[in-house]
């Protein structure tokens, strides 16, 4: 018997799902209600009408099960807030109980010690809590809400039962007064990890939230990420390095924009499901692109559709000649106000060379 480790027998996994596009990985946004009101978020919402329209426990139920039928084998369980989805603890016992391996993304409010004793009897692969302050007035500032106790005594709680307790910060201009104080709070904890969000995301239209009012400068967004590189040191990595990494494959000096088709594993083995059915490569990406109606048509047609989609997807003509094509790949996502003309947006395009520039210089010290 060849005997290997689990991040090679991984890459191994995800290499064949690919190869043969089957969907292994998937995200379910299992509500866009929230218990805060974070003034970046690109999801939540409040109009009453959405409880009538979120897909209920059951129909939760019966769409992973046809994706496990069809390859599954983790889950991510997200929101808005996962854990305010009134059938959220039937949802992810039915995948501790298929076997799945479940990452739960939260808050932190509702990770109380009735869930903390859950997750320690059931546990999930990991907790990622978003951290939005380091005291009651930055947590209001951001939220809407001064939540900072509860939130940081649910955190520890977590880590103390034995929990692998990740910490997601996302940077923002209602953060930026805190921000450093906030990224330094977060090495207190001793969490498994601590991710700082490198680029925000353009919320959904009908949130009412626009990236002119949340959004960061280019100069601000470069003296974060050279303060997180300060604080949480690893080997700085470009967008394409640590992708490459995580699916094994495509040495550093191999370009990686292609004429047609998206480099990332998003909609060639893996695929997210929004709050109301529809499937798309990944939760973030533009509908007016690719997604379908997964409760409509089915499982397997709405992967096969997401699938194609996606490789056959043709990037910008002027991303296929750049010299950071090494560096970079083309992702809609990012460049979401113009995507749907397949263009490249230059604020985006910029950034994201700074930040190539930024790490090779952190990697050269």
């Amino acid at each position: 018997m060849r005997n290997i480790n689990y991040n090679k027998f991984q890459r191994e996994v995800e290499k064949a799902a690919r190869e043969n596009n089957i969907p292994i990985y998937g995200s379910f946004e299992l509500t866009p209600l929230c218990n805060l009101d974070c003034k970046m978020c690109y999801v939540h919402l409040t109009d009453p009408t959405v409880k009538e329209r979120m897909l209920s426990g059951d129909a939760w139920i019966g769409l992973m099960e046809q994706a496990i039928d069809h390859g599954m084998l983790k889950a991510l369980l997200t929101g808005g807030e996962a854990m305010t989805h009134p059938d959220f603890i039937r949802i992810y016992m039915y995948l501790i109980e298929k076997g799945v391996i479940v990452l739960v993304k939260t808050n932190g409010i509702l990770l109380n010690k009735e869930m903390v004793d859950l997750f320690t009897k059931y546990p999930p692969y990991a907790v990622e809590v978003s951290l939005y302050g380091c005291d009651g007035k930055s947590c209001k500032a951001v939220t809407g809400h001064d939540v900072f106790g509860t939130v940081e005594t649910n955190i520890r709680a977590a880590i103390e039962a034995g929990l692998r307790v990740r910490l997601m910060i996302t940077p923002s201009a209602y953060m930026l007064p805190w921000v450093d104080r906030i990224m330094e709070y977060a090495t207190t904890f001793g969490a498994d990890d601590v991710r700082v969000n490198e680029m925000l995301i353009e919320a959904n239209p009908d949130t009412g939230r626009k990236m002119e009012e949340f959004g960061l400068s280019l100069e601000e967004s470069a003296r974060i990420y050279r303060r997180k590189l300060e604080l949480f040191p690893r080997e700085p990595k470009s967008q394409m390095e640590e992708e490459a990494e995580l699916m094994g494959e495509i040495p550093e000096d191999t370009p990686h924009i292609l004429p047609k088709g998206l480099y990332c594993n998003g909609g060639r083995i893996s695929f997210a499901v929004n709050w109301d059915g529809m499937m798309g490569p990944c939760l973030e990406f533009p509908r007016d692109l690719i997604c379908a109606d997964v409760k409509t048509i089915g499982f397997e047609p709405a992967w096969r559709e997401v699938n194609q989609g996606v490789r056959d997807y043709v990037v910008p003509e002027e991303c296929r000649g750049c010299s950071y094509s090494t560096k970079c790949h083309y992702c809609p996502i990012q460049h979401k106000a113009v995507a749907v003309k397949h263009l490249c947006d230059s604020a985006t395009c910029t950034w994201r060379k700074l930040q190539a520039d930024i790490a090779k210089e952190y990697r050269a010290k």
